[in-house]
């Protein structure tokens, strides 16, 4: 949950000032357009020094501080509400702005149907949006399962994309989950995706122009049938690393990375249920390591697995049962007291569970914190203030193209559930991003059966 604080007095060295500063706790400012971010600066030891860093900068109109690597990074940009991301891996994540000015709360809620369609690759299953070509824009990139390739949907700013997509080989087959990320520290946004067909992790290198590399990096995924990737700092050394879910061998595999595009092969991995579909992190037990949550589908299991901080884990992991078969594990603050949940979704029961976090590692579930989907097979969930009332919603993904909206409560629970059509079946990867650029976060959905991404467009009044 997102938390909001007004502060007007700044002490910055030997000096006071009366300064109205709007604090938003359990968040990042991720701005679309990657030309407003000014620096990153570490050894940056709390919230109040990076407020005076953005001060000293005239330039700096909002920053995010980091409390666990001491990061504060600037921005040349007022706070708009889709560009603040709750943060959902660590709880001392603040962003900052020399404003008291209020962002506005929708009082009704929709999105707009129909939604607008474009063609992608053969079975698109998984999708993520990001500037890739700089140009202020949020873009598209889609995993197409069938088609071996990747999709990218270029931006305009205006909700909708150039055409025709373009596209790129996966360089593996049967591509079934990516993340995006700067891995060799050039600017520029690349992918890491975990081929589930030829058992691969394939690294595209960004161009910045909306392109990638021809040399496509690849390696083994240290198992068979990838079917989930994370990037992460496991060892504390201010480098991405990679987590990858081997669904086929149940085990994960860690892949330290070497912050230049390489990673350390092979990995290492570790025993993780049967068939261990999905995966998360957070610092579950607040000792400024990262830990690792694993849903396990064939064993109706929830796996902690406890960082030591060196890229390596504990070996006494905790366990939990779910549902039947759960697909998917998301984690973020749902009831506001700065501890991290889990949420899990339960293909076959048709539901959706949350594990509430004590912060010392373990977490608490109860029937009242179970939800029905009424549909099986749910694929995704994106989480993401939707409303504008600093609480975090939930928009599911299934397969009959039904998107369904939870609206959070203060107290960590959901109601007031809307569906909407994503004009398509075996609707997979989903995504909210303000496409249209107007402040209000928008949904895209992957229609497997169509070999479409669908954008729905907020309304907010």
């Amino acid at each position: 949950m997102l938390s909001q604080v007004t502060l007007i007095l700044l002490v910055c060295c030997l000096s006071t000032s009366t300064i109205p500063i709007t604090i938003y706790k359990n968040a990042q400012f991720v701005p679309t357009n990657t030309n407003l971010k000014l620096a990153d600066q570490f050894s940056i030891n709390s919230l109040n020094e990076c407020a005076c860093q953005c001060l000293n900068n005239s330039q700096c109109l909002t920053a995010t501080y980091i409390g666990i690597n001491k990061s504060c990074s600037m921005f040349s940009a007022q706070v708009k509400r889709s560009w603040l991301q709750i943060q959902t891996t660590i709880m001392d994540a603040s962003v900052l702005t020399f404003s008291n000015e209020s962002l506005p709360v929708c009082s009704t809620y929709n999105f707009q149907q129909p939604p607008q369609l474009y063609t992608t690759g053969a079975l698109p299953a998984v999708m993520i949006s990001a500037d890739l070509n700089k140009d202020g824009h949020v873009d598209l990139a889609i995993g197409n399962y069938n088609g071996n390739s990747i999709s990218i949907l270029l931006g305009i700013g205006n909700g909708s994309f150039q055409l025709p997509a373009i596209s790129f080989p996966s360089n593996g087959s049967n591509p079934y989950w990516f993340v995006a990320h700067d891995f060799n520290n050039d600017g520029n946004i690349d992918l890491a995706i975990c081929n589930e067909g030829s058992n691969t992790i394939s690294i595209l290198l960004g161009l910045g122009n909306g392109s990638f590399q021809l040399s496509v990096i690849t390696f083994n995924s240290g198992g068979s049938a990838p079917s989930s990737i994370i990037v992460v700092d496991v060892n504390n050394d201010y480098k991405a690393d990679l987590v990858v879910t081997n669904t086929g061998s149940y085990t994960i595999t860690i892949f330290l990375g070497f912050n230049n595009g390489t990673f350390q092969v092979p990995g290492t991995s570790y025993a993780a249920g049967s068939s261990p579909s999905s995966i998360t992190s957070g610092d579950f037990n607040s000792d400024g390591n990262i830990d690792l949550a694993v849903v396990s589908r064939n064993s109706n299991q929830l796996l902690i697995f406890r960082g030591v901080g060196n890229g390596t884990f504990q070996t006494n992991v905790t366990s939990y049962t779910t549902g039947s078969v759960p697909y998917l594990v998301r984690t973020a603050d749902f009831n506001g007291d700065s501890k991290l949940d889990l949420l899990v979704a339960n293909s076959y029961s048709n539901t959706i569970s949350i594990f509430t976090g004590t912060g010392v590692g373990t977490f608490v579930t109860s029937a009242s914190a179970t939800y029905t989907t009424g549909i099986a097979n749910t694929f995704d969930i994106a989480i993401q203030d939707l409303n504008g009332d600093l609480i975090m919603d939930l928009a599911v993904s299934n397969q009959y193209g039904n998107i369904s909206v939870y609206f959070g409560y203060q107290n960590g629970t959901f109601g007031g559930i809307k569906s909407y059509s994503s004009a398509g079946q075996l609707s997979k990867g989903i995504t909210i991003t303000d496409f249209n650029e107007d402040g209000r976060p928008d949904l895209a959905i992957a229609n497997g059966n169509s070999n479409t991404v669908a954008i729905i467009l907020a309304l907010c009044t």
